[in-house]
């Protein structure tokens, strides 16, 4: 048996698409040539139907039936007539809706007038309840969604603010690490140059004579303030506390006391104890003291 050959199918189905393609094409631009050509020429009408019947005694009779009397008072109908004075460019949208505009707020004035002169009441009074065409619960469903979406705003408004202060914030501390770090430049430098004004004159005359100005932040230079405060002795580091402290501070000082007293008398004061251990020549041959069964410790020892 012999393979079958695909190969015809696969041209046919690549003509048929080919001639799909070549028609739309066609179909395309015959619908561009038809756009092009109405944009050029007026669009024509539709012409009425032969069997069309122009009745127009029947249309004024219909006309007759469904228009008000004439007796019918204006209260039914409700109907203004504005008299337009000048004529208005109907292609024109800012005057056409200007003239809407005008003739609407005549018209609900005229209507105002003519009420009240009647005497009826127009307007909805102050307590007049109307029922709602959502109820409560819907009402109360919106009401909290709008809330929610409100909220939401307000939050990302808060964030936004937020980032906003912590940059300028970043901002504004690069540019005093800056200044620091130029201030601390500028002393470095000044302290050189009165380093090698000092080297240049053989280290001559007083200390300050040199151009050496260290100034702070505030522009100031150090000053040792000559103030002293109530209280305080002038070498005293604890800012008058251990005064403060009275009783307390000289009970322990007693307690301190009577405990060196205690070890003086038990351990003495210290220094040499006049060689008292020291050999001398009497102890050196003085062999009273000598043990002779030295040997039977020691075997003890060894055990």
């Amino acid at each position: 048996m012999g393979k079958p050959n695909k190969k015809p199918a696969l041209l046919d189905e690549d003509e048929i698409e080919d001639e799909e393609m070549s028609d739309l094409n066609e179909e395309v631009s015959e619908s561009e040539q038809e756009s092009d050509s109405e944009e050029d020429e007026d669009v024509k009408l539709a012409e009425p139907s032969k069997k069309a019947v122009y009745n127009r005694e029947g249309l004024e009779e219909k006309l007759q039936d469904i228009s008000w009397p004439e007796n019918a008072g204006w209260i039914h109908k409700l109907s203004i007539d504005i008299n337009q004075e000048q004529e208005v460019d109907v292609n024109d949208d800012l005057k056409r809706e200007a003239s809407f505009y005008t003739q609407a707020l005549e018209g609900t004035s005229q209507a105002f007038e003519k009420l009240q002169s009647m005497g009826l009441t127009f307007l909805r009074p102050s307590d007049y309840y109307a029922e709602m065409v959502k109820t409560d619960a819907h009402m109360e469903k919106v009401k909290r969604r709008l809330l929610a979406e409100q909220k939401e705003i307000e939050e990302a408004e808060e964030r936004k603010k937020a980032r906003e202060a912590k940059k300028l914030a970043k901002e504004i501390q690069a540019q005093k690490t800056k200044e620091r770090a130029k201030q601390k430049k500028e002393e470095i430098e000044s302290v050189k140059k009165w380093r090698k004004q000092r080297q240049q004159s053989g280290f001559a005359g007083d200390v300050n004579d040199g151009d050496l100005s260290l100034a702070f932040e505030d522009g100031k230079s150090f000053e040792r303030s000559n103030r002293r405060r109530p209280g305080v002795a002038p070498g005293d580091r604890s800012g008058g506390k251990a005064r403060q402290g009275g009783g307390k501070f000289k009970k322990g000082m007693d307690k301190k006391r009577k405990g060196r007293e205690f070890k003086d008398s038990k351990f003495g004061y210290g220094g040499r104890k006049g060689m008292k251990k020291q050999n001398t020549a009497d102890t050196t041959d003085d062999i009273g003291g000598f043990n002779k069964g030295g040997v039977a410790g020691n075997k003890k020892r060894k055990r």
